[in-house]
C-alpha cells in the first residue's frame, strides 16, 4: 500500500511538471509571436530628408527644348521602419506661395531623382505657375514623402531656384458665326475662340430670339461648316447636306460654348454682372454693371472706400461664375474665370470696365 501511494505521488508530480512546462512553452510562444507581429511606423527625422539640385539658376531655351535637360533633383531614400513603400511627390510653388495649392508630380516608386527638359518645365512655369515669359523669377521647390498606406507625410528642405521661361507663340483657333448674329451670312465678325486649339470654344454673344447662324472654322463656307443636327438644336452636324441652321430660342446676352470633340454647343443666359469686394461687404447686388451695346462692354461706378482683399466680378449672382486677375495687373489686365482677386491701386470713385467682346482675351480696366 505504501508503494502504491508513493507511485501515485510520483505520477502526479510528473503530470504537474508536464502541465507547467506546457504552460510556460505556450506563454513563450505567444510572447514571441506578439513581438514578431508588432511593426510600428516611425516618421523619419526631417533633417535627414535633403533635396538637392544640379542648378540654382536656369534660363530655358526653345531651341532643343525637348531634348535639353534643364534641371535634375535628387535625394536619398527614406524608411518609415516598415516594409510599406514610400511615395515621393515633387512640389513647386511661386516665391510668395506657401505650398497650399502647389504644382505636384508624383514620382515612380524606388526612384530618387527626377529631371525636367526645357520644354516640360517651361510649360509648367507658364501654364500652371503662371510666370511671365522672358522674365527671371524665383520658384520654391520641395519634396513630400509619405507611405503607400497611411498618412505620415514628411517634407524636405525648400530650394529656391531662379528661372527664366521662354515665350511661346499662342496657337488659337476660332469658330465664326455668320448669319443673323453677325449681321449677314457673309459677315464673320462674331466668333468664339479655342485658346488652346483643343476643340473647346467659348465666347460672349448678344443675340435676338430666332436669330439663325452656323459655325465655320474659316471665314467662308468651303469647309468646316457646322450646323444643327436635324431636330436636335444643341447637337452639331458637319454634314452640309442634312444639317439645319442653328438658332437662338430666346434673346439676350449669352456665354456660348462649343465642343467639336463631342459635337455639342450650349448657351448660358447672362442676367447680370456685379462688382463686389470689401468696399461693399462683398454684396452681390450693391454695384451692378450695365451693358453698353455700342462699345460691347460692361461698366459700373463704384466708390472704393477700402481695398482690403480686392474685388471680384460675379456673373448671375453666382460665386461659381466669377472673374479675377491671376497676373496681378495694376488697374488693367486679363480676366480669368475663377481668377484671383483684382487689387485696385487706390481708393476713390472708380469706373470699372469689363470687355468680353474678344473671345481670345477678356479684359478689365479701372479708371
Amino acid at each position: 500500500m505504501y508503494i502504491n501511494i508513493l507511485t501515485n505521488r510520483i505520477y502526479m508530480k510528473k503530470i504537474i511538471f508536464g502541465l507547467s512546462a506546457l504552460l510556460l512553452s505556450l506563454i513563450f510562444i505567444n510572447s514571441c509571436t506578439d513581438n514578431d507581429m508588432k511593426y510600428v511606423a516611425k516618421v523619419p527625422t526631417e533633417g535627414q530628408f535633403v533635396l538637392s539640385a544640379n542648378h540654382d539658376s536656369i534660363a530655358l531655351h526653345e531651341i532643343g527644348a525637348g531634348a535639353n535637360n534643364a534641371i535634375t533633383f535628387q535625394w536619398d531614400s527614406l524608411t518609415y521602419g516598415v516594409s510599406t513603400a514610400v511615395i515621393y511627390t515633387i512640389q513647386m510653388d511661386t516665391l510668395n506661395g506657401d505650398f497650399t495649392s502647389p504644382l505636384e508630380e508624383e514620382i515612380a516608386t524606388n526612384f530618387y531623382t527626377i529631371s525636367y527638359t526645357d520644354s516640360i518645365l517651361n510649360k509648367k512655369l507658364l501654364n500652371l505657375l503662371r510666370l511671365k515669359p522672358d522674365v527671371e523669377s524665383q520658384i520654391k521647390i520641395r519634396l513630400k514623402a509619405n507611405m503607400t498606406f497611411g498618412n505620415m507625410p514628411i517634407y524636405s528642405n525648400v530650394l529656391i531656384i531662379k528661372v527664366t521661361p521662354y515665350s511661346v507663340a499662342k496657337i488659337v483657333s476660332f469658330l465664326y458665326m455668320p448669319g443673323d448674329v453677325s449681321g449677314g451670312w457673309t459677315n464673320y465678325t462674331t466668333k468664339i475662340c479655342s485658346r488652346n486649339n483643343d476643340g473647346l470654344y467659348e465666347g460672349y454673344v448678344k443675340a435676338s430670339q430666332w436669330a439663325n447662324f452656323k459655325f465655320t472654322t474659316q471665314e467662308n463656307f468651303t469647309a468646316g461648316v457646322y450646323g444643327s443636327a436635324p431636330d436636335l438644336l444643341y447637337s452639331l452636324s458637319d454634314n452640309t447636306d442634312t444639317q439645319w441652321n442653328i438658332w437662338f430660342d430666346e434673346g439676350g446676352y449669352f456665354l456660348i460654348k462649343a465642343n467639336l470633340n463631342s459635337m455639342i454647343w450650349s448657351k448660358t443666359a447672362i442676367s447680370s454682372f456685379c462688382v463686389t469686394g470689401d468696399f461693399n461687404s462683398w454684396s452681390l447686388t450693391a454695384n451692378p454693371m450695365t451693358y453698353d451695346e455700342t462699345n460691347k462692354v460692361w461698366t459700373a461706378n463704384c466708390t472704393i472706400s477700402t481695398i482690403g482683399y480686392g474685388i471680384q466680378i460675379i456673373g448671375n449672382g453666382d460665386w461659381a461664375f466669377k472673374y479675377g486677375d491671376n497676373d496681378g495687373g495694376k488697374d488693367a489686365g486679363e480676366l480669368t474665370s475663377g481668377g484671383a482677386n483684382i487689387m485696385p491701386t487706390s481708393t476713390g470713385t472708380k469706373t470699372i470696365i469689363m470687355d468680353l467682346s474678344n473671345p481670345e482675351k477678356y479684359t478689365y480696366t479701372i479708371q
